[in-house]
Formats: structure tokens, sequence, C-alpha cells
């Protein structure tokens, strides 16, 4: 809430400051998208948006903060999971709605964050075993299939569900992943439990219960 507070009023001072529209616009992205980077709940973000829309005249289909705001309306809890195309070891394209079939985890890493790469599936392995009613299932967001593969016999995490983004702009776009350290939580219906969370939250667990 402090960090909400905060940004509003970045905002505010950035439209009372700063006259050219041009220059305003830049600066109320940047404001947006450093902040939206950082926090990821889907009320304070919600809150943050409608002060940012305000003050903004930057309407352009290139504006990624548009693009944030409107996955992020997607993403409220109750609404179905907006499909996405994944690839599995064997090339296979699978898409997300066949995928989910009973409750389940979706978590993301990247060859380039290795610290968490590691962290994020030790923790799935701990949480498989306490959480078996869930499927987890990891998401690697790089664009080198072949690095993914590589990593995977590297470390041989056993058996988490590994997959990779088929085009990462689109499921940027429709899953609103602004950092890495994601976690989506899916009903087996295929309606969202929880669309920004993270699993090293201190009360991850409870949201599995």
């Amino acid at each position: 809430d402090l960090a909400l507070k905060m940004n509003i009023n970045k905002l505010n001072i950035a439209d009372t400051l700063i006259k050219n529209e041009k220059v305003k616009n830049i600066v109320l992205n940047n404001i947006a998208f450093r902040y939206l980077m950082e926090d990821q709940n889907v009320v304070n973000n919600t809150e943050f948006l409608k002060t940012y829309h305000k003050y903004s005249t930057d309407k352009s289909k290139k504006n990624e903060i548009l693009k944030i705001g409107n996955a992020i309306q997607l993403l409220t809890d109750g609404k179905a999971l907006p499909e996405v195309q994944l690839i599995d070891l064997k090339g296979n394209k699978i898409s997300s709605n066949d995928l989910i079939k009973k409750n389940t985890v979706l978590f993301f890493w990247s060859e380039k964050l290795n610290s968490h790469l590691i962290t994020a599936h030790k923790k799935v392995l701990t949480l498989k075993t306490k959480h078996p009613n869930y499927n987890f299932i990891a998401i690697n967001l790089d664009d080198n299939t072949e690095q993914w593969k590589t990593d995977l016999k590297k470390y041989n995490f056993g058996n988490i569900t590994e997959l990779k983004c088929v085009n990462f702009e689109d499921i940027r776009a429709k899953w609103a992943i602004t950092k890495v350290h994601r976690t989506i939580i899916v009903n087996a219906d295929k309606t969202i439990k929880n669309g920004f969370t993270n699993m090293f939250e201190v009360n991850f667990e409870d949201e599995l219960k």
C-alpha cells in the first residue's frame, strides 16, 4: 500500500510539473512501468492504472502500459486464464487450456537468472510433496530451445512438468509477465485463483488450501 501511494504521488507530481505533453507521457510511462515491475497486487495495480490513465494521453498501440493494464484486467480472480501456446521437451505444441486438468501452479524461470532457476525448482519439489492435489508446471521464458534443454539436463529437477513459451511477447501480453518471480494459481476448471502471487511469499501455502 505504501508503494501504491508513493507511485500515485509520483504521477500527480509529474502531471503538475511537466507541461510538455510528449515529455509528460514519457515520464508517466517510466513511472508506471517501474511500478508494475515491482507490485504484483491486482487491486493495487488497478488503482494505480486509474490514476495513470487520468493523466496519460499516450493511446498508441506501442504503449506497453496499456498492454499490461489490459492483461491485468483479464487476470482477475475467477476469470478464465487466457490461452497461450507452450512446447514440451519433444517439441510438441500444447495449449494452456489443454494443460490444466487439476488445480495448478504455474511458475516461470529464465536461464539469465540462475539463482532463481534453482531456488524456484527446489521450492516446488518441496511443495509437491506437501500439496499432491496440485500440478506444478515450470515455464521457461527464453528464446533458445537448445539452451533450455541443456539447463534441464544439467540440473535434473526430477518430475516437475517442464514447458517453454512459444512466443514470449504473447505470454507477456496475455499473462502480464513483467518479472520472472511471478506465480499463477489456477483452479481445475481453468479459472484463476490468484494471478499475481509469488511462491516465496510467507503466506503462499495458505493459498493452496
